[in-house]
C-alpha cells in the first residue's frame, strides 16, 4: 500500500474541505453545536462553521461563537475514533459523523431553559386534561391557596379547567402541525435518516417552535452555502 493511499495529501484535504463547506454547511454547523457545552448550546449562536483541514486522525472546524454581542473565533478538533486506516475511509467516516451530529438530544428537554419551560407546561396541561374539567375544578376548590389564585385570575375554577383542556388540545394540534413541517425539512432539505427525523418529530410535539427553529437554522445555513456556491 502506497503512502498516497495511507495519508491524506494537502491537496485532498483542501478538496474535501471545499466540498464540505460548499455542500454540507449544515452538517458542519451541527457538528459544532454537537460539541458545545450545555450553556453554550442554550445561550450562544454559531456562525460560519468551516472545515479547515482533515487528516488520518482528526479534522478541524473553525467557527464564530456569539454570546449576545460578543463574538469570538473558535476552532474544534474532531477525532476519528479509531483513526482512518486509509484515505478512502474519509468519506464514509464523515458521513457517519454527519448522521451523528444531526441526531437531536432529548436532554434538551432539561438543559435548554425554554424547552424545559414549554415541556413542563405541556405536561401540566396534559395532566389537567387527563383529570377532566370536573375533577380538576373540584381539586382546585378543595385546595384553598390554589382556589384563591385561580378565582382571582380566572374568576372560577370551572373556567380555569376549561381553559386548561382547551390549551392542551390547541398546543397538541399546533405542535403536531409544526412537527410534520419539521419532519419534511429533515427528510427533503437535510437528508436525515428516518429514525433521526422521527426523533426531531417527537421533540417538536413535546416542545413546539424551539425545535422547529433549530431545524430551520440548519436549513438556512445549508441554503446560504449553496447559494454562495452558485453565485461564485
Amino acid at each position: 500500500m502506497t503512502a498516497a493511499k495511507t495519508e491524506i495529501s494537502p491537496e485532498s484535504s483542501a478538496r474535501i474541505c471545499t466540498h464540505m463547506n460548499d455542500d454540507h454547511a449544515a452538517t458542519l454547523h451541527a457538528m459544532v453545536v454537537f460539541n458545545l457545552s450545555n450553556r453554550e448550546a442554550a445561550h450562544c449562536k454559531v456562525q460560519n462553521a468551516k472545515m479547515m483541514s482533515i487528516g488520518m486522525k482528526e479534522y478541524s472546524i473553525s467557527y464564530i461563537l456569539c454570546d449576545g454581542d460578543a463574538c469570538a473565533m473558535k476552532e474544534i478538533t474532531v477525532p476519528f475514533d479509531p483513526p482512518l486506516i486509509s484515505s478512502a475511509e474519509a468519506r464514509p467516516r464523515l458521513v457517519q459523523d454527519h448522521h451523528k451530529a444531526l441526531i437531536p438530544k432529548f436532554t434538551w428537554l432539561v438543559t435548554d431553559p425554554l424547552m424545559r419551560i414549554l415541556f413542563g407546561a405541556c405536561i401540566l396541561l396534559g395532566v389537567g386534561t387527563a383529570l377532566g374539567q370536573e375533577e380538576l375544578g373540584s381539586r382546585i376548590d378543595d385546595t384553598p391557596w390554589a382556589s384563591a389564585i385561580v378565582t382571582a385570575v380566572f374568576g372560577t375554577s370551572a373556567r380555569f379547567a376549561k381553559l386548561v383542556v382547551g390549551a392542551w388540545y390547541f398546543s397538541l394540534v399546533a405542535h403536531t402541525m409544526e412537527a410534520f413541517y419539521t419532519a419534511y425539512l429533515c427528510k427533503t432539505m437535510l437528508k436525515m435518516k428516518t429514525g433521526t427525523t422521527f426523533k426531531w418529530f417527537v421533540l417538536n410535539v413535546c416542545t413546539g417552535f424551539p425545535i422547529m427553529n433549530k431545524v430551520q437554522e440548519l436549513v438556512t445555513v445549508d441554503s446560504a452555502a449553496r447559494s454562495k456556491k452558485k453565485s461564485s
